[in-house]
C-alpha cells in the first residue's frame, strides 16, 4: 500500500491488509486509486490474514478491494451462498486462530487444510445482522470544512469567563437530583448526583484540569463542579452546537498539558485555541453551529449525541 496512491472512499478501491480485530474496518488499512489493468476483487469475497499479529481474521468484504501479499482470498464454491452463510464460515475459519503464531507458524501453507463444517447451522439463516436500516439522518445539510490550519487563534478568557468549582468530598455528598461534575472522561464529566444547589447554570463548558485533563464537555442543565474542573461561561450568545464545536476543539489542546504541567486557571484564561473567523476577524459561531448540527442525527441517541467532523481542505463559500 506504501507503494500506492492513497485517496478517500468515494474514489479509490479499498485496501485489505493484515488489519485484524472487531475494529469495524474488515481489515481494510485505507483506501487507494485503480491501478491500471488491475481488476478490484468483487465484494461479498472472504479475505484472511495469513500471518502478523492478527492472524486468521475473516472478513466478508461489502466494497471491491485490492488486498496485500500475506492476504488469502476465499471465493464460495457456492456462489449463491447468502452474506449470513459467508459471515458463518468466516467466524468458523477465525475460530482457528489459536492454532497458529506470527512470525511462527503462520497460515500461508496450511490454511486449505482447515475443517469447516459441511452444511450450515438452521440458526444462521434466521440470525439477525445488523444493519443501517432506519438510522436517522443529520438534521442539517453536509458543510464543507475549511483547513484548520488557515483559522486564527483566540484567547480563551476573550470568548469565556472561567471560574473554578468547589472542592465537595464524597462524604459531603448525598445522592440527589443534580449534577456533580468530576474530573472524569465519561458520561458527560458526570460522577454522581448530589443534593447540593447547582453552583453553575446551564449552557456552559467544563473542563477538568486535574484526572482526566481537557476532557470539555457541553453542560445543558445546572450542575455542581468539583475543585478539579474549570467552567467556561461564553461572554456572548452562543447556541449549544456552536459550544460543542469549541468543547472538540479544546479537547485537541489537551495534549499540552500533563500532571507536572497542569492546565490551571492561569494558563486555561491564556490558552489559544483555533476556531473558525468571519470577514471581521470575529468567531464564526453560525458556521460552527451549522457543522455541528450536520453531524447530528434527527433521533436522539439514548447515549447521548456524538459530535464529530473530517477535515477537508475545500474552502466554504463566503
Amino acid at each position: 500500500m506504501n507503494k500506492m496512491t492513497r485517496t478517500d472512499r468515494l474514489a479509490g478501491v479499498a485496501f485489505v491488509g493484515r488489519i485484524g480485530g472487531l475494529n469495524g474496518k474488515s481489515g481494510i488499512a485505507g483506501f487507494v486509486e485503480p491501478l491500471a489493468g488491475v481488476k478490484p476483487y468483487s465484494p461479498g469475497l472472504l479475505t484472511v490474514a495469513l500471518g502478523g499479529s492478527r492472524l486468521l481474521s475473516t472478513y466478508v468484504q461489502q466494497l471491491p478491494f485490492y488486498r496485500a501479499q500475506n492476504v488469502a482470498v476465499l471465493s464460495p464454491r457456492n456462489e449463491e451462498m447468502s452474506t449470513k452463510g459467508r459471515l458463518f464460515y468466516a467466524m468458523c475459519i477465525r475460530a482457528n486462530a489459536f492454532r497458529y503464531s506470527a512470525f511462527g507458524r503462520e497460515a500461508n501453507r496450511t490454511l486449505g487444510t482447515l475443517e469447516v463444517p459441511d452444511d450450515l447451522p438452521d440458526w444462521v439463516s434466521t440470525a439477525q445482522i445488523p444493519t443501517y436500516s432506519g438510522l436517522s439522518r443529520a438534521i442539517a445539510p453536509d458543510v464543507d470544512l475549511n483547513d484548520p490550519h488557515e483559522w486564527p487563534r483566540f484567547v480563551l478568557e476573550d470568548l469565556f469567563t472561567v471560574k473554578k468549582g468547589r472542592r465537595v468530598t464524597k462524604a459531603q455528598r448525598v445522592p440527589g437530583t443534580t449534577r456533580f461534575i468530576g474530573a472524569s472522561e465519561k458520561n458527560n464529566g458526570i460522577t454522581d448526583m448530589c443534593d447540593l444547589e447547582p453552583m453553575f447554570d446551564s449552557h456552559c463548558l467544563t473542563v477538568p484540569y486535574n484526572g482526566s485533563v481537557g476532557f470539555a464537555f457541553y453542560q445543558d442543565r445546572p450542575f455542581c463542579a468539583s475543585d478539579d474542573v474549570q467552567v467556561l461561561i461564553p461572554k456572548e450568545e452562543v447556541t449549544r452546537w456552536a459550544l460543542l464545536f469549541v468543547a472538540t476543539i479544546i479537547r485537541v489542546e489537551k495534549t499540552r498539558f500533563s500532571y507536572g504541567y497542569k492546565w490551571n486557571m492561569a494558563r486555561m484564561k491564556k490558552t489559544t485555541i483555533r476556531l473558525p473567523a468571519d470577514a471581521s476577524g470575529e468567531p464564526d459561531w453560525a458556521y460552527m453551529d451549522s457543522i455541528m448540527r450536520a453531524c447530528r442525527s434527527r433521533r436522539p441517541s439514548p447515549r447521548g449525541s456524538a459530535m464529530c467532523a473530517t477535515w477537508t481542505r475545500k474552502s466554504r463559500p463566503r
